[in-house]
């Protein structure tokens, strides 16, 4: 999962290079209220999996793994990683 997470993240800051600001702006307004509908979704949920998230998001589950753990990284949410 670590190398979804940084192949996530790598890809993400790529991109961020070549946006204009308007651009970046928009992509971080999506991104807090997509971060909202995590929070809310997980509310009075002990444990979830990402790609329960990810359905309810209809995003990719590497999308989803990058915003769990940017929430994760906020303090927001509590993120456990388990080798299967």
């Amino acid at each position: 999962m670590s190398k979804e997470v940084l192949a996530a993240i790598n890809y993400s800051y790529e991109i961020a290079t070549y946006s204009t600001p308007e651009l970046r702006g928009l992509f971080n307004d999506w991104l807090k209220e997509i971060e909202k509908e995590v929070l809310a979704f997980l509310k009075g949920k002990e444990r979830i999996e990402p790609e329960e998230v990810a359905r309810y998001l209809r995003l990719e589950r590497e999308s989803t793994i990058f915003i769990l753990n940017k929430l994760a990284r906020e303090g927001s949410v509590d993120v456990q990683v388990s080798g299967t």
